[in-house]
């Protein structure tokens, strides 16, 4: 776990700065804004594993209530399980297609 968290933190910090290179800022300059004042490197990396099992009436399918993501970045392995949806305006909760083998990257709030 504690690998798979390192990497994640790896994988986020590239997405990071790819936004940051997206928007003409200095990715090294900017980065530093997420690292505290002593230089470590110590930026939150949160972990969390839910596993839900596959529910044959989507409707009556137990999962996280409807939320906003309030972190800058979170990567979602639906490992090989639909479920996951976005809210999307005019249309109200979307399903997010299942692609297996690939991890979705949302931005949040």
């Amino acid at each position: 776990m504690e690998q798979c968290q390192a990497e994640m933190k790896t994988l986020c910090n590239k997405i990071v700065g790819i936004m940051l290179d997206s928007l003409g800022l200095t990715h090294e300059d900017d980065m530093n804004c997420f690292q505290p004042q002593n230089g470590s490197d110590q930026t939150q990396c949160l972990f969390h594993l839910k596993s839900y099992p596959v529910f044959p009436n989507l409707d009556r399918a137990m999962g996280l209530a409807p939320h906003r993501d309030t972190s800058l970045i979170i990567v979602v392995n639906q490992c090989n399980t639909s479920g996951l949806q976005v809210y999307q305006d005019g249309a109200g909760w979307v399903s997010v297609e299942l692609v297996e083998g690939a991890l979705v990257v949302n931005v949040g709030d």
